[in-house]
């Protein structure tokens, strides 16, 4: 689509010849490493990330721009980012010329490389596509040091990465200023940020985007930004409307949504046109993976744009298909299975006309059924095994989704004919994959608790947990434990009299830590525990080569099976004098010793 602006000068009406454009390819949301170690689908994500870097020199662009989520895990293994980097290199550097120039502070843009410069003009690097790209939810900066998987792309050279925002009170987003003969491009980035977060934050007027200083009406603006689309829940803070972007925006590159719009959408309200380029790799047997994956050229001409949408041709066929037994006089679970044998075998033969020549063979299929109390239950993992040679995710092929019981009384139920998941078979509400986080489900436990805390924010721990599991920082949990401990022991010196009733004051402290956003108090929590565990190795006390914890985003990947603990038939500390005696540390005594001050405050 052909941007409406134009561009003031004598030559305005002149089409651009051939290579005076300024010419992107952009994809967004390549999630590799993402189920590596599977036999069948291993090879997903790097294969069609190879056809985006192929699409991008067969096209001649002059540059990739990238919407987050480059590799699906935090800490991605180091078999993935050696794929990534090998890939990057070959078909990222090369002897042809590049024909951008960058003006911006190169410094200011990359502050958080040591290198601050754009790679192409690096001396010792030979690049011939620049590839620029934020950090998304999955990818995200996270332990010491704030590190993620980008800047280990970064430091070696491969990849320009920006968008990082280092602040939590302020967030100020610096463009990437280039020009291409008489374009002039600026780009704005912002790796992902926790939605309410950055919801409060635009509300607040506190997210500035920085301007050129002359001829602002002359610049095509571009901003990448990755974050909630639509909105999730019932929580309006759960995603970031369009409305609170920049009027000054000419496109809005939108990643971390997996469905691909290949149009783009004109926002008349901030008179900018939005993309959503979705994934290039599904990571979830949803419905809106099905849809159609594509990377797009874009060719920038002053202030007119041209896109144009280009299908991935390597990626895996994926059907998504809903039925209902009720409409079915079907009751018995030979019927059932046979019923549901149907309309799988229907999906296959379909796949195989989505088939191309460099698409896997297996397909991925998805039959939801919606059943009540009286149909037989179908074991979904046996059900499977019929089809461990026909189809790519055997053990999940169906999904299904019970329906709820009418309330006799009419009042606080749920309304006839709605359904909802069956949790014990796998899936999220509605047939859609279970999209909640582990934060999601550690709040909903706490906030179910018949006694509530005293001490403890639900939203901080719930925050702490998800760091444990989806960064694997082991100890932000404790950390996060002590960290309040301090802070409610801090407060009641302060503030509590000889005749306060301290539990009254408790409730009121934690009325302020259970606010919608805890972001400082759990970002205050990260910070000491960073800045102790950075004292710690300073003073020799901490073997980050044997830590568990390591924020090292080489390490291995975790294993997913923690059924035993530390110390359990021969684990780590098991022999003596290993990490997993409880005296190794001397962490007991202190934590112990805090516990006692704030037990006998409370007496």
């Amino acid at each position: 689509m052909m941007g409406e602006d134009s561009m003031a000068g004598e030559d305005q009406d002149r089409e651009p010849e051939e290579g005076e454009s300024l010419t992107i390819l952009i994809a967004t949301d390549n999630h590799l490493g993402y189920m590596e170690k599977d036999v069948v689908r291993g090879e997903d994500s790097f294969r069609s990330f190879e056809e985006v870097l192929q699409t991008a020199r067969r096209e001649k662009v002059d540059m990739i721009l990238l919407g987050g989520d480059l590799f699906h895990d935090n800490k991605p293994s180091r078999t993935t980012v050696h794929r990534a980097t090998t890939l990057l290199r070959k078909y990222c550097f090369g002897d042809n010329p590049i024909h951008i120039e960058f003006l911006s502070n190169q410094a200011s843009n990359f502050h958080t490389s040591q290198f601050g410069n754009v790679n192409y003009e690096d001396p010792n690097l030979n690049v011939d596509i620049p590839v620029f790209s934020i950090h998304g939810n999955h990818d995200d900066p996270s332990g010491p040091g704030g590190l993620c998987a980008l800047d280990l792309l970064s430091a070696s050279g491969v990849i320009n990465y920006f968008g990082k925002a280092t602040s939590i009170d302020e967030i100020t987003v610096e463009p990437l200023l280039m020009r291409k003969g008489p374009t002039y491009l600026a780009i704005y980035g912002l790796g992902s940020v926790r939605e309410e977060r950055l919801h409060r934050m635009f509300k607040q007027q506190h997210v500035h985007f920085l301007r050129p200083d002359q001829g602002q009406e002359d610049w095509f603006n571009i901003f990448v930004i990755h974050q909630n689309h639509v909105k999730r829940g019932t929580q309006e803070t759960s995603y970031i409307p369009e409305d609170f972007l920049p009027h000054f925006m000419d496109l809005i590159i939108w990643g971390h949504e997996h469905d691909c719009i290949p149009e783009v959408k004109h926002n008349e309200s901030i008179g900018a046109f939005v993309l959503q380029p979705g994934s290039s790799v599904a990571t979830s047997l949803s419905e809106g993976e099905t849809l159609p994956k594509h990377c797009f050229k874009m060719q920038i001409w002053k202030k007119k744009f041209l896109l144009t949408k280009i299908p991935l041709t390597t990626i895996r066929p994926f059907l998504f298909k809903s039925v209902s037994l009720m409409d079915e006089d079907i009751t018995e679970e030979r019927e059932i299975y046979t019923f549901l044998q149907y309309h799988v075998d229907d999906m296959i033969e379909k796949a195989v006309g989505l088939q191309t020549d460099n698409s896997p063979e297996l397909p991925l299929i998805r039959l939801r059924y919606e059943y009540g109390a009286e149909h037989a239950p179908i074991n979904g993992v046996k059900f499977g095994h019929d089809y461990a040679t026909r189809v790519a995710n055997p053990k999940d092929i169906l999904l299904a989704v019970k329906k709820k019981e009418r309330n006799a009384t009419g009042g606080g139920g749920a309304s006839a004919g709605a359904f909802e998941s069956d949790t014990t078979r796998g899936g999220g509400e509605d047939g859609e994959e279970d999209t909640k986080t582990m934060a999601d489900y550690t709040l909903e436990i706490l906030k179910e608790m018949n006694k509530p805390m005293m001490v403890l924010g639900e939203k901080g721990l719930s925050i702490a947990c998800e760091d444990m599991v989806h960064k694997l920082e082991n100890e932000s949990i404790q950390e996060y434990i002590n960290f309040a401990m301090e802070q409610c022991e801090s407060h009641l010196r302060a503030n509590t009299k000889l005749d306060d009733n301290l539990v009254e004051r408790m409730a009121a402290r934690k009325a302020v830590m259970s606010r919608e956003d805890a972001t400082e108090e759990i970002n205050a929590a990260r910070q000491r525990w960073e800045q102790r565990r950075k004292e710690k190795t300073e003073r020799g006390e901490v073997d980050d080569s044997n830590d568990d914890s390591d924020p090292d985003l080489l390490d291995t990947e975790p294993v997913k099976k923690p059924a035993r603990g530390r110390g359990s038939r021969g684990g780590r500390g098991s022999r003596g004098g290993g990490r997993g005696s409880r005296g190794g540390r001397g962490s007991r005594g202190a934590r112990g010793s805090k516990k006692g001050t704030l037990d006998a405050m409370l007496k």
